[in-house]
């Protein structure tokens, strides 16, 4: 499409919008219905010095008259986090380009800075020589939920004149691929957790409060619930643990040092434990065990109340993502006994990358190469 029938599109829609047929704007512009037929056709453009009259009777600017992006022809998904961030690039077809990992992304600990030059050359990275009018891009980011970050994000980028550009935390990525455009419910067991019951447009989060309050099912507190019980063995006044040998052998028999370690890291340190919980629990561990079986009556509620705000005529997937799900097989058959609502359909495991997601939030299909 070249730029003579991207004005023409762009003034048509600006007329439209105002509400003036050919004739009245040819009459505001002292001229003739046939001359704003030829330039809505692509034929010719306004001469020069009519063009400010054009916008400002179209309450519209000449940059908005003469943006030419195009429909996308590309679509690229990124998924960032705090240690890498990973872009797709996809045609229309759903075929994957190309794909790339950078660095870490997170706006509020890289800066806004750092993270605008990030995406920028991830994206002239991928485009190549693409032109970057003809690309959709999609950003869902840890750190870019917050709307002020969105806003100058999307600032540093404007320079590139993307077809679309969309940014959003990184939650939305997970949600996207999990779901692919449908409805159901998505628990996102990392370092914290957090739940999405979706349907429609509508959605309601279930947990995620934080490992102050105790984000069930995560990482942190597994690892929390761990040394809790470690250390209570070390103590003397609760049962031994096999869980003790494990974590010393990790993090040594000081004490005050993995204390002091705990308290520094917060709850990357308590994640990295978590493994030892449920590699404990599997050898037949009694408090690993009731550490596991504590975390699925809770976790098994949240669902429950999850799929409650879904209609209950209809039966619903719950996707779980996230690092604990490497430990599934110890937990998913004991879920599905304690969950209580009667809409369950099955319990899956995400079988995708969250990029993916981001992809399709671009607005294009996803296939397989």
């Amino acid at each position: 499409m070249d730029s003579k029938q991207l004005f023409a599109n762009n003034l048509k829609a600006a007329r439209i919008k105002a509400g003036l047929s050919q004739v009245k704007l040819a009459e505001m512009l002292s001229y003739t219905g046939k001359a704003i037929s030829k330039w809505e056709s692509g034929y010719a453009l306004p001469p020069a010095e009519i063009l400010p009259k054009l916008a400002k009777i179209l309450d519209t600017d000449l940059n908005t008259l003469f943006d030419f992006r195009e429909e996308p022809q590309y679509f690229i998904g990124v998924d960032g986090g705090g240690t890498k961030t990973k872009f797709m690039m996809t045609d229309r077809n759903g075929i994957v380009i190309n794909e790339l990992t950078l660095g870490a992304c997170n706006p509020t600990s890289v800066g806004i800075d750092n993270s605008v030059a990030i995406f920028s050359d991830g994206i002239k990275q991928l485009c190549s020589d693409i032109p970057y009018g003809k690309v959709s891009v999609y950003i869902g980011s840890a750190g870019c939920g917050i709307k002020s970050n969105q806003e100058l994000i999307s600032k540093g980028l404007s320079s590139l004149k993307l077809s679309r550009l969309q940014i959003s935390g990184d939650a939305e990525n997970i949600i996207s691929a999990a779901l692919r455009g449908g409805n159901g419910v998505i628990a996102i067991l990392g370092t914290g957790s957090i739940i999405y019951s979706v349907y429609g447009n509508t959605s309601h989060r279930i947990g995620g409060y934080g490992h102050f309050i105790g984000d069930t099912f995560s990482g942190s507190e597994f690892g929390r619930a761990c040394l809790e019980a470690v250390f209570a063995d070390l103590d003397k006044s609760r049962p031994k643990t096999a869980m003790t040998k494990a974590v010393t052998d990790i993090n040594g028999t000081d004490v005050s040092k993995m204390l002091a370690d705990m308290y520094t890291e917060g709850k990357t340190y308590m994640a990295r434990l978590a493994h030892v919980v449920f590699e404990a629990a599997d050898k037949g561990d009694k408090v690993a065990s009731e550490i596991l079986d504590r975390n699925v009556k809770r976790f098994s509620a949240q669902l429950s109340a999850a799929l409650e705000h879904l209609p209950q005529g209809e039966r619903f997937n719950i996707v779980l993502a996230g690092g604990i799900t490497n430990f599934a097989e110890s937990f998913v058959e004991e879920l599905k006994q304690n969950i209580t609502a009667n809409n369950l359909n099955e319990i899956k495991i995400l079988d995708c990358e969250p990029v993916v997601g981001a992809v399709l939030l671009a607005g294009a299909p996803y296939k397989e190469n």
